[in-house]
């Protein structure tokens, strides 16, 4: 039974990949997401519309199934190293082990990057699912600093560790010559630590 189980499980999850992977693959065909709609992702995929709908809600969501995946990745990562590391590294450290550099090719980071930029719609999804990130990693936070999810302090330490993550990553996409993203990250929430009163030294 519990082979089965992981089996279906894992059925579920390559439909869901396929399904975001077609998602993005016509959202740069057509220039924008907006272009596409379920009907086509289905097709793509070569499953029913039926089928697109019983895993995702809208087209925004399919084309944001990896963003999804990785934000729950990061959680779990961030949740073991709270409890060996200081919170602001293992903050650190589940960022750099995401390794975006090394799970997605360079110009399909940037075209999504690019698509979601000039989507209205994604951005707004993208939002939901930060802030969704937002609540799980702050209870995760709070819990290894001995404070309470709704005090000021894991919020702040939480908000400066993912707009360095941000930073670091847009920064790399438009640079991604100049240093590894690795480094990038790590340069960014040195900065922070440092204080951002000043510029730190390379």
């Amino acid at each position: 039974m519990t082979d089965q189980t992981g089996l279906r499980e894992r059925k579920k999850a390559a439909t869901k990949a396929a399904l975001g992977e077609a998602a993005f693959r016509l959202a740069v065909a057509e220039g924008a997401i907006d272009a596409v709609s379920a009907d086509d992702i289905a097709a793509e995929a070569g499953v029913s519309t039926r089928t697109f709908h019983n895993y995702f809600h809208s087209k925004e969501e399919a084309f944001l199934h990896d963003f999804n995946e990785l934000t729950r990745a990061l959680l779990d990562d961030l949740r073991e190293r709270s409890k060996v590391q200081p919170i602001w590294e293992a903050l650190r450290d589940s960022c750099v082990g995401l390794r975006l550099n090394e799970r997605y090719d360079l110009h399909v980071l940037q075209c999504k990057d690019e698509l979601v930029r000039n989507s209205p719609t994604l951005i707004t999804h993208q939002a939901g699912q930060f802030m969704e990130l937002f609540t799980d990693a702050v209870g995760i936070v709070a819990e290894a600093t001995g404070t309470r999810g709704d005090d000021l302090y894991p919020r702040l330490v939480l908000g400066s560790a993912l707009i360095a993550m941000k930073a670091a990553n847009e920064h790399w996409l438009a640079h991604p010559d100049q240093a590894p993203l690795e480094d990038v990250i790590t340069r960014s929430f040195a900065q922070f630590e440092a204080g951002i009163t000043r510029p730190i030294t390379a």
